[in-house]
C-alpha cells in the first residue's frame, strides 16, 4: 500500500512540474497500467493457486505417465527375458531330446536284439524239448505198432496157413540173416 502512495505522489509531482504531460493517450495508458496492476494484485493469489494446481496436475500426469511407461518397459523387459529364457529352454530341451533319442536308438537296438535272442533261445529250447518228446513218442508208437505187426504176423502164420505169409516170413528171415552176416 505504501508503494502505491509513493507512486501516486511521484506521478503528481511530475505532472505538476510539467515533466510528464497528461493527454488522452497517456491517461488511457495510465488507467490501463493501474487496472492491470490492481487486477494483478487482487487476482494474483487465485491465479497463482490456479496455475500451481494446473502445474501440479500436469506434474502428476507426467509423473504417472512416466511411472506407467517405466512399469510397461519393465514388464516388456521381463517378457523379453522370459522369451529369451524360453527359447534357451527349448534349445536345451532340443539337445536333451536329441541325446535321449540317440541313446534310445542305440540302446533299443541292443535291447530288442537281447530280447529277440532270449525269446529265440527260449523258443529253441522249447522246440528241442518238444522234438525230443515227439521223437520219443514216435519211437514208442513205432515200437508199439511193430509189436502189433509182428504179433499179428506170427498169429497169421500160425493160425492161417497162407502161402503168401510163409513167403513173406521166409523173405524177412533171409534179410535178417543177411544183415547179421554183414555186421559180423
Amino acid at each position: 500500500m505504501l508503494n502505491i502512495t509513493i507512486f501516486i505522489l511521484t506521478l503528481l509531482i511530475l505532472i505538476s512540474q510539467n515533466l510528464l504531460l497528461l493527454n488522452e493517450e497517456s491517461l488511457i495508458l495510465l488507467c490501463f497500467i493501474i487496472f492491470t496492476w490492481l487486477v494483478y494484485n487482487k487476482l494474483k493469489t487465485s491465479i497463482q493457486f490456479d496455475l500451481n494446481s494446473r502445474a501440479l496436475n500436469i506434474h502428476k500426469s507426467i509423473q504417472s505417465s512416466f511411472d506407467y511407461i517405466l512399469v510397461s518397459l519393465k514388464s516388456e523387459l521381463n517378457i523379453q527375458q522370459k522369451v529369451r529364457d524360453l527359447t534357451d529352454n527349448f534349445c536345451d530341451l532340443k539337445s536333451y531330446f536329441m541325446k535321449l533319442n540317440t541313446f534310445l536308438i542305440l540302446e533299443l537296438k541292443e535291447f530288442t536284439l537281447g530280447n529277440y535272442q532270449k525269446s529265440y533261445k527260449k523258443k529253441l529250447v522249447f522246440t528241442q524239448r518238444l522234438e525230443k518228446q515227439t521223437s520219443k513218442l514216435l519211437a514208442l508208437l513205432i515200437v508199439k505198432k511193430l509189436r502189433k505187426i509182428t504179433n499179428l504176423n506170427q498169429y497169421y502164420l500160425k493160425n492161417f496157413q497162407l502161402g503168401t505169409w510163409k513167403c513173406i516170413y521166409k523173405i524177412t528171415l533171409r534179410e535178417y540173416f543177411e544183415t547179421i552176416q554183414k555186421r559180423v
